[in-house]
């Protein structure tokens, strides 16, 4: 069972994808299925990552999907608001940079 909830929201120039609660192994699956069918569909996609609380190796592999679909098809994929575990797992990864993460506002990233 999946703790992870995602909503898709148009906003015109991009699709927001939000996502709350755990993003592992049990959800990966969902989340990369769902980035790469918006990224596919030639939509540029912002994933705001403020809501969730866990990010293991398979949360990122789908995010890296997307990321890699995005480059594939020519549009953007931008991670935004990344909570705290979501930033540490990037950090340590090194994968910070290939997203083009954007902080919320007033805040700068570690670097």
């Amino acid at each position: 069972m999946t703790t992870l909830r995602q909503t898709v929201a148009d906003h015109g120039d991009h699709m927001l994808l939000t996502l709350a609660g755990d993003l592992d192994f049990a959800a990966h699956t969902a989340v990369e299925e769902q980035v790469v069918a918006l990224v596919g569909a030639g939509n540029p996609v912002v994933v705001d990552c403020a809501g969730i609380t866990f990010l293991d190796s398979m949360g990122l592999r789908a995010l890296v999907a997307g990321q890699r679909e995005a480059e594939a098809v020519g549009v953007s994929f931008r991670l935004t608001a990344p909570s705290p575990p979501v930033l540490r797992v990037l950090e340590l990864t090194g994968t910070l940079e290939v997203f083009g993460v954007q902080q919320p506002a007033g805040e700068q990233a570690e670097g």
